[in-house]
């Protein structure tokens, strides 16, 4: 329940503040914004909520963007190493930070599967925000 209410304040955002950059989209290009350890923590605990069934997790560097409206959008890539595929796999992510009291958390957008394709859009989303991962 939490989590779908997170996802309906973070959509109603992202949809209220959405405004173009030179390539006609609807992503704004954010400042660089600093993580304070507490968003590092929602961060992983909120990619970790979202991959339940995956064996061990290893978060890779993280990089933030804050736009305008003063939202702030995450990226960076995790590890999964085992699960159920006994794979390893190398995904690249993106999200929003949530924090509208009483909620604080993290929101992730998009996990790239292991596709180039998957793994490229969300790449190159988070270059349209500002955030080079």
């Amino acid at each position: 329940m939490k989590l779908a209410i997170s996802i309906s304040l973070l959509m109603s955002a992202i949809l209220a503040g959405c405004q173009s950059i030179d390539s006609g989209d609807n992503l704004e290009r954010g400042a660089p914004y600093e993580l304070s350890a507490r968003e590092t923590r929602a961060v992983e605990k909120g990619l970790r909520e979202q991959l339940p069934y995956e064996g061990l997790l290893l978060f890779g560097p993280m990089a933030a963007s804050k736009n305008s409206k003063g939202h702030v959008s995450v990226c960076g890539t995790l590890t999964a190493m085992g699960g159920y595929s006994g794979i390893v796999s190398k995904r690249p992510y993106v999200g929003m930070m949530v924090n509208v009291k009483p909620l604080f958390g993290f929101v992730p957008i998009v996990i790239a599967d292991e596709s180039t394709t998957g793994q490229s859009a969300v790449i190159l989303t988070c270059r349209r925000m500002g955030i080079t991962i």
